[in-house]
């Protein structure tokens, strides 16, 4: 499951507040063909993951969970743009050694 870096959960949370949006809304990955998309989106869609931390939601597309699967959202500004990246999960996790 894709997990939040600090910098994406400060960056999604000002995203949402920044904005006109409702109380619900939160940034959905999407698939377009082969690529992601990302955009604000007022709810989750049906069979979306929705994740939750810090104040930032997201909302994953059940067509992109496989694809974000072991990957983690960071986030960084470029003059005043947020940009997106992803990068894969250090294996830190006690529980899912081999």
């Amino acid at each position: 499951m894709l997990t939040l870096a600090p910098s994406a959960v400060e960056a999604v949370d000002t995203l949402l507040h920044s904005q006109e949006v409702p109380d619900d809304a939160g940034l959905r990955i999407g698939t377009d063909g082969e690529s992601l998309t990302l955009g604000i989106a007022p709810e989750p869609a049906p069979g979306d993951q929705v994740i939750e931390e810090g104040g930032a939601r997201v909302f994953v597309d059940s067509e992109a969970a496989p694809m974000l699967d072991n990957a983690q959202l960071e986030a960084g500004r470029q003059g005043d743009q947020i940009a997106f990246g992803l990068s894969s999960q250090a294996d830190d996790n006690p529980a899912g050694g081999g």
